[in-house]
């Protein structure tokens, strides 16, 4: 009977670090793209500034990678909250 607590412990335990390992994934997934937020609102800053001074071939581009940075950015953070999900 010892034996079995003893088990169940250790499978506990295991399971403890499974999921802070995996929320320490998520949590460095979601810092890093806050830091590519904030150099994404100064790439739309930027292609809206090239847009109304006249340029805007060159200004659409840009925003148009603003865009796509941001979609990265959104699809990554769901991607780790759903594993988040899924260890619980």
């Amino acid at each position: 009977m010892n034996w079995l607590k003893f088990k169940g412990c250790e499978i506990l335990k295991q399971d403890k670090k499974e999921n802070l390992a995996a929320k320490q994934k998520y949590t460095v997934i979601v810092r890093r793209n806050q830091q590519i937020n904030k150099v994404n609102i100064v790439i739309l800053a930027v292609g809206l500034l090239l847009t109304f001074t006249g340029h805007k071939e060159i200004g659409g581009q840009v925003i148009l990678l603003g865009v796509m940075i941001f979609a990265y950015t959104l699809g990554s953070n769901f991607i780790a909250r759903a594993g988040m999900r899924n260890r619980k």
